[in-house]
């Protein structure tokens, strides 16, 4: 069964409840709070765990290594005929290179794009196939997430993504990194939130980004609506010549994500 945003949300509080509500069974049963205060500090744990994104708990992402010069521009739920080859476009002709976690289900839809986008020099990785939310999906289903996008991927352009892949929304299960590190993936965050699927205004997503512009930083921006409600990105689009002039003011240059991590993260 495939659980949207709210069904996930209500799900893992409820695992998070379970969890506490054992904890205060036992501090009952051995008349000890200590087990209470247990129980708590678990389900707040798990809770973190699954919905911060760069959060250690249950395994530590892809950390950048420190680089004066360089920083990502990174690309979720795309590939979109709309916006994709516009970004692809700009990007390659400043200079810049991107990383495009791109859906398996949209891959499979615009192969084109995807085409496009390793010839105009840019990294595709994977943000699974459908954009549904892992937190508690079993390890085959996450496998099955990784090989519908690797699969589409490779169909367009003769070669498997670059082995990163982005859960969608940064949600996590206790499992996943593990079953993303047999497959050979490295699960990768981002630094802060810009919220442009939000359509915040060009200036507030020119603005959010520049607090995060700095050497080694992970910028998160989509190209595509991973909700399948076909949600559009100009704002994004329009915001990106702007974001390009301040880190070139700050001599940053825009660099594939895999060139910028550090080894054995």
């Amino acid at each position: 069964m495939r659980l949207g945003k709210y069904g996930t949300w209500l799900a893992c509080g409820l695992v998070a409840a379970a969890i506490g509500a054992v904890g205060i069974g036992l501090a009952l049963v051995l008349s000890t709070w200590s087990a209470a205060a247990a129980g708590v500090a678990v389900a707040l744990a798990y809770l973190a765990g699954t919905f911060l994104p760069t959060l250690p708990l249950f395994g530590r992402v892809a950390r950048t290594r420190p680089d004066p010069a360089a920083f990502a521009l990174t690309f979720d739920d795309g590939p979109d005929p709309r916006h994709t080859p516009e970004i692809g476009r700009l990007l390659a002709a400043r200079g810049h290179q991107a990383t495009f976690f791109v859906l398996g289900a949209h891959a499979r839809g615009h192969p084109r794009l995807l085409g496009e986008l390793a010839a105009a020099g840019h990294e595709l990785a994977s943000h699974g196939d459908d954009h549904r939310l892992l937190a508690l999906a079993l390890p085959r289903t996450v496998r099955r997430q990784l090989d519908g996008a690797e699969q589409a991927v490779a169909a367009a352009t003769g070669e498997a993504p670059a082995p990163l892949f982005r859960p969608p929304h940064g949600v996590r299960s206790p499992w996943l990194h593990r079953t993303v590190a047999a497959r050979g993936y490295r699960v990768c965050g981002w630094n802060g939130s810009v919220f442009d699927t939000a359509s915040p205004g060009v200036q507030a997503i020119v603005e959010r980004v520049r607090r995060r512009l700095q050497p080694g930083a992970v910028v998160l921006l989509h190209d595509g609506d991973g909700s399948g409600r076909g949600g559009s990105r100009r704002q994004t689009v329009e915001a990106l010549p702007a974001i390009l002039d301040e880190a070139e003011r700050r001599g940053l240059r825009s660099v594939r994500l895999s060139s910028l991590l550090a080894d054995g993260d």
